[in-house]
């Protein structure tokens, strides 16, 4: 009898086990979504597939609960951040290694890390006070160990005279910032988080050339190569890099009423124009494809049509665009547009020719940060334009005002000239639109302009 037991003790642990993380797992999704107070034990139960009973039975309530989604996803952190690191590190390796940890912590288990960054309920909780209170202290104590690497680093001459624990302080808090909030947390999934590797990329860049001292600049090997990545400065002569393709940013509200809506962006380093001849044959010989196919009523592809429903879901007349590559996208007048003449808008004449997305072109230098999607503010303005976007409207934004509506006006401030040198590009992805087709349309334009410099 004792023999066979033991067996039947072990399946009643696993399902235990599967149980108890299936009723974390949607306690997580249900506590994050919802918040504490609107949560509710029995949808819990049902997202996890037990019983309620279950549920009381595991945890005791609601409290107990939402205390062990806090102990379990302590326990994961500490796990992460107490791994052995190297012996061999240099100070600011090992600086690098905490935030390593960090930010592999929050990529790979971003549901915990919103636990334990953004705890609920946000006023004083009996209950709960103890396992918060634990959370609290967890992270106080990493950030005090930061704080002392820092002043290890900076005793030993690798770091620019800093207040170890205030300089601690704001790198613990920027990185649980960036793994927590903003857009491009918000849509990373592990996996699939590359707009938010490359923020941290670019975060690496800056903790190291704010802390390094000239001599970690000049001596250690790490801090050489991590500095050597960064972007190209700003400046009349900034070096050439390879053009990326870039995912940028969409607006919660627009992204929750489109959700296949997407911006893809890149930067060239090309100058405005005459085109050459190679590049007028080839729209030439494009318009007349296009034209033969429209005369016999090949109108079978899907792109076009996939961006004339946005443009009706936008209260825009398809019919009607204010810019040639946006009716070229809606097969308006195709053959009305091989003029030809003008080396960037021919550049994209071509790619929506060959694709059917439209790509928008900018001067990079005369844009504010990063492009994006978002709704249009109360009275706002395009530059050129007396009259006013209506409010809630889609429209293309750097960080401090809008640079175009959708198939409407481009804001005259940022037009692409023969002054200009750098030209930031933007595709519009809606539902319908394969990804593909933007990749091809963006890097069909980069490809032209390179050629033709």
């Amino acid at each position: 009898m004792k023999a066979s037991a033991a067996p039947a003790l072990g399946r009643l642990e696993r399902r235990k086990a599967r149980t108890v993380a299936a009723i974390l797992d949607a306690a997580e999704r249900h506590f994050l979504e919802r918040g504490y107070e609107a949560t509710k034990v029995d949808e819990i139960a049902a997202d996890a597939d037990v019983a309620v009973g279950s549920l009381y039975n595991h945890f005791g309530s609601k409290d107990g609960l939402y205390a062990a989604l806090l102990e379990h996803a302590l326990e994961t952190f500490e796990s992460y951040m107490d791994e052995e690191a190297p012996s061999d590190l240099s100070p600011l390796e090992r600086i690098l290694d905490v935030t390593g940890r960090l930010s592999r912590f929050g990529r790979e288990r971003p549901g915990e890390m919103r636990v334990l960054c953004l705890p609920q309920p946000r006023a004083p909780h009996a209950p709960l006070s103890d396992v918060v209170e634990g959370v609290a202290s967890t992270m106080a104590a990493q950030e005090r160990r930061t704080a002392a690497l820092i002043e290890a680093a900076r005793r030993q001459g690798m770091t620019r005279p800093v207040h170890s624990r205030d300089a601690a302080a704001f790198l613990w808090a920027a990185w649980k910032g960036m793994l927590t909030l903003g857009p491009r947390a918000e849509r990373a999934a592990p996996g699939h988080d590359s707009d938010l590797r490359r923020l941290l990329e670019a975060a690496v860049r800056i903790v190291i050339g704010g802390l390094a001292s000239d001599a970690a600049r000049e001596q250690d090997e790490t801090v050489r190569a991590i500095l050597e990545s960064a972007p190209a400065p700003a400046g009349p002569d900034p070096v050439k890099r390879p053009v990326e393709l870039r995912r940028s940013a969409v607006e919660g509200s627009l992204r929750e009423e489109f959700p296949e809506l997407a911006l893809w962006t890149a930067e060239v380093h090309a100058r405005a124009g005459d085109s050459p001849p190679a590049v007028r044959r080839r729209l030439e010989d494009t318009a007349r494809r296009l034209s033969a196919a429209a005369a016999i009523g090949d109108r079978g592809e899907s792109t076009p049509w996939a961006y004339r429903v946005f443009a009706r879901r936008l209260g825009i007349d398809p019919e009607e665009p204010q810019r040639a590559v946006e009716a070229a996208a809606l097969r308006k007048g195709a053959g009305e547009w091989a003029q030809g003449g003008d080396l960037v808008e021919d550049a994209v004449l071509i790619a929506v020719a060959q694709t059917g997305v439209p790509v928008l072109a900018f001067d990079a230098a005369e844009l504010d940060g990063e492009l994006w999607l978002r709704r249009a503010r109360a009275g706002e303005r395009l530059a050129g334009d007396s009259r006013a976007i209506p409010e809630g409207r889609t429209v293309l934004s750097d960080t401090v005002r809008a640079v175009a509506a959708p198939f409407g006006p481009v804001d005259a401030a940022a037009p692409v000239t023969t002054a200009t040198e750098r030209i930031a590009l933007a595709a519009l992805q809606v539902k319908g639109v394969p990804e593909l087709s933007v990749e091809e349309a963006l890097w069909t334009v980069v490809e032209i302009l390179r050629e033709a410099a």
